[in-house]
C-alpha cells in the first residue's frame, strides 16, 4: 500500500507540474506576439502626430474570434499624414496581435470609411489593404467619429472622402 501511495505522490507531482506548464507556454505565445508587434510598429515623432486617441474601442472583421473580442475602452488610434497605427496599452497589448488589432495602415491602403451602429453604438467601418494586398475590415469606436475622419481627410491625396 505504501508503495502504491508513493508511486501516487509522484503522479500527482508529475500532474501539477504539467498544469504549470500549460499556462506558462500560453504566456510565453502571448508575449512573443506582443514583441513581434511591438519590432513593427513605426516609432512617431510627437510633431508627426495628427490625431491621437489612447481609449477608443474596436474589432477586427477577420474571423468570429475577432468579431466577438476586440479591445473596449483600451485601443490607441494615431494618425499621422501617411499612417493610422491602431495599438493598444500594455497589458492589453499581449492580446492586440490575437485579436487582429496591431496594425500600422498606410493611408494610401485605406478603401473605405463609413458611418455604422452596432448595438446602439455609433462607430466606423475602416477597410484597407495590407502591403500583401490582403484586404481587412476594423470596426472602430473613437470618442469622436468625425475628428477621427477629418484626420483622416487632412492627409495628401485625401484618400477618404470627407463627410
Amino acid at each position: 500500500m505504501r508503495h502504491l501511495l508513493h508511486h501516487l505522490h509522484h503522479l500527482y507531482r508529475l500532474i501539477f507540474a504539467l498544469s504549470l506548464l500549460f499556462p506558462a507556454a500560453i504566456l510565453g505565445y502571448l508575449l512573443w506576439l506582443y514583441f513581434a508587434a511591438r519590432r513593427i510598429r513605426p516609432k512617431i515623432p510627437a510633431a508627426d502626430i495628427l490625431y491621437r486617441e489612447s481609449f477608443a474601442s474596436g474589432a477586427s472583421q477577420k474571423n468570429w474570434l475577432t468579431q466577438i473580442g476586440g479591445a473596449n475602452n483600451c485601443l490607441r488610434l494615431i494618425v499621422t499624414k501617411d499612417l493610422l497605427v491602431t495599438t493598444s496599452w500594455f497589458p492589453f497589448s499581449l492580446l492586440t496581435p490575437i485579436y487582429d488589432l496591431e496594425h500600422a495602415i498606410p493611408i494610401r491602403g485605406i478603401v473605405s470609411l463609413d458611418d455604422f451602429q452596432s448595438f446602439g453604438r455609433a462607430g466606423l467601418r475602416l477597410v484597407f489593404v495590407d502591403g500583401q494586398g490582403a484586404r481587412h475590415a476594423l470596426h472602430l469606436f473613437p470618442k469622436s467619429r468625425d475628428t477621427l475622419r477629418q484626420a483622416l481627410a487632412m492627409t495628401p491625396g485625401q484618400p477618404v472622402p470627407p463627410r
